[in-house]
């Protein structure tokens, strides 16, 4: 680690409330492949510098793994924590403005929520405009840092689904209230989106699970796709998925932190449900029992309406199919990259081919159950 030479004054900067304040620089290219583009070459050096000069604060610079940014830790002499980010210069900056307000809004509609706050620069604003060695212009922001044990790294405990659920459904009721102009951007991941899976299809190279994906998206077209206009819709998360979450412990008993709202999209809520669920399907004679305790905790925050339920299980073979059809696509384009690609796929064929199995009707008999289970329970 490299430790800045200027100590910080008096630890963070003040945490910003309500709207985000849009850079005053041009808009990059909204749809360009980000994963396509390396992340910017910012060394810990020059983190150090653009910490001090735009946010008067110092400390140790621990640079962190990021697919598409520069993260950098800042750890001040007083014990607190910073995230310094530099954007991709290739991410539509109106979309990460929508992140930055997202989390503004968070602050001041629900400032008990585990999420990171949004510090201000020395010139008062949310973010600033750096340019690299290249000449390429990138967003900078500073967040607060949240420690812990990511989820997909511990052994849950007794009642995490359930909390998973529960701060779920507190994030998408504190989220409701936001509007903001690029929430309505493509987004390829937003499962809405899934009729723009069908050209992806050719680069699938199981002949069966080829055919089933197609299967899936001529249903998505013919019955779920006119019925999701009729759901309840707003600014979501989109990407509640153990990597994004923190727990207190290894073995875990709390849920400490949601991170990265990187896949913000507007979308039905039972999407962004779907998206979560996707992740814990059980192994075993049980597929939908980790998912039913979630529902039950969604449910008791935020209750959910019969068409979500209805809904939820092909929603979630939608999420396992953009996986599957998104990673043989980019593994094509880019097959030196393909291993690091294709790392979700076997996890989502799993989940696919378990609720086939476990079928439509008793897994939407479980949802209706978990949705009646008594809070006592």
């Amino acid at each position: 680690m490299t430790r800045a030479t200027q100590s910080p004054p008096h630890g963070l900067p003040p945490v910003l409330c309500g709207t985000a304040q849009e850079p005053d620089t041009p808009e990059n290219v909204g749809k360009a492949d980000l994963l396509a583009h390396d992340a910017p070459v910012v060394s810990p050096e020059m983190a150090a510098d653009l910490a001090r000069d735009l946010y008067g604060i110092s400390g140790d610079i621990c640079p962190l793994s990021a697919e598409k940014d520069a993260n950098f830790r800042i750890r001040l002499d007083t014990g607190e924590a910073a995230l310094l980010k530099v954007t991709n210069a290739i991410e539509d900056r109106a979309v990460t403005d929508l992140q930055t307000a997202a989390l503004m809004h968070l602050a001041a509609v629900d400032p008990s929520l585990p999420v990171q706050r949004i510090c201000a620069s020395l010139a008062g604003r949310s973010s600033e405009i750096m340019t690299g060695p290249d000449g390429q212009t990138h967003v900078v922001r500073l967040m607060t840092f949240l420690d812990g044990t990511m989820l997909n790294s511990a052994t849950p405990g007794p009642g995490i689904y359930h909390q998973i659920g529960a701060l779920q459904a507190r994030l998408i009721r504190a989220l409701r209230g936001l509007f903001h102009p690029a929430a309505g951007h493509f987004l390829q991941w937003d499962i809405k989106r899934a009729h723009g899976l069908r050209p992806m299809l050719d680069a699938v190279g199981d002949v069966d699970l080829r055919r089933r994906l197609t299967h899936l998206l001529d249903r998505f077209s013919a019955e779920i796709a006119p019925r999701l206009p009729h759901l309840r819709a707003q600014v979501v998360h989109n990407d509640f998925n153990p990597h994004n979450l923190l727990v207190d412990a290894p073995n875990a008993t709390r849920l400490t932190g949601v991170i990265d709202f990187g896949d913000m999209v507007h979308t039905p809520i039972a999407c962004d449900l779907a998206v979560a669920c996707s992740y814990q399907i059980a192994e075993g004679a049980e597929p939908m029992k980790q998912i039913t305790e979630m529902i039950t905790g969604f449910n008791a925050v935020l209750p959910l309406e019969d068409e979500e339920l209805d809904l939820l299980p092909d929603l979630i073979r939608l999420r396992h199919a953009t996986t599957l059809s998104v990673g043989a696509w980019r593994a094509q384009r880019y097959p030196d990259n393909a291993d690091y690609i294709l790392r979700h796929d076997a996890s989502a064929l799993r989940g696919l081919n378990a609720l086939d199995e476990f079928g439509n009707t008793a897994a939407i008999k479980a949802l209706q159950a978990a949705v009646r289970t008594p809070l006592s329970e």
